[in-house]
């Protein structure tokens, strides 16, 4: 009697429902042992964008004393003093908005935060202030921004 309802359910193909539930299951468990695998393995291997945290800005003859320089590619405020270099976020912390340089210090031209000349929040939106990155020299002389270490805001190259 069951192996004749059995029969009956049969499709034209000769499959039954169970038969499908089972095959999709199979496959289910095989594409989800596939993910997870992907998954376990992408954490031994390292990250590209880790290296491309540090990045060459050039000579400190590249950077007038006593200006802040922009560097559009970088999304980097550049500043030299006579005693040194230093590098700050152009990215607003509130959305992520390109901040442009003021009397003051910056702003953002989208949503109105403001920030002093050391980065630290005044008015508007953003409720944390800009960072800062670490500088170094490279053996060649090129100036080297590490934007995987933030620094305090006075700290500088000293050149």
């Amino acid at each position: 009697m069951i192996y004749l309802k059995r029969e009956m359910d049969k499709n034209k193909t000769g499959h039954t429902r169970r038969d499908f539930i089972k095959r999709f299951t199979i496959w289910a468990a095989v594409f989800a042992g596939f993910m997870a695998s992907i998954s376990l393995l992408r954490q031994f291997v390292p990250r590209l964008t880790r290296y491309q945290k540090r990045f060459k800005i050039g000579r400190k003859n590249n950077f007038p004393v006593n200006t802040f320089t922009f560097l559009a590619d970088r999304k980097l405020f550049i500043y030299r003093d006579h005693e040194g270099i230093r590098a700050v976020s152009a990215v607003c912390t509130h959305l992520g908005c390109i901040i442009e340089k003021s009397d003051e210090g910056f702003q953002c031209p989208c949503h109105g935060s403001r920030y002093n000349k050391d980065g630290e929040v005044i008015s508007g939106a953003a409720v944390k202030d800009l960072p800062w990155y670490s500088l170094h020299k490279d053996v060649d002389g090129q100036i080297v921004v590490d934007q995987g270490r933030l620094v305090d805001p006075d700290q500088k190259l000293y050149l």
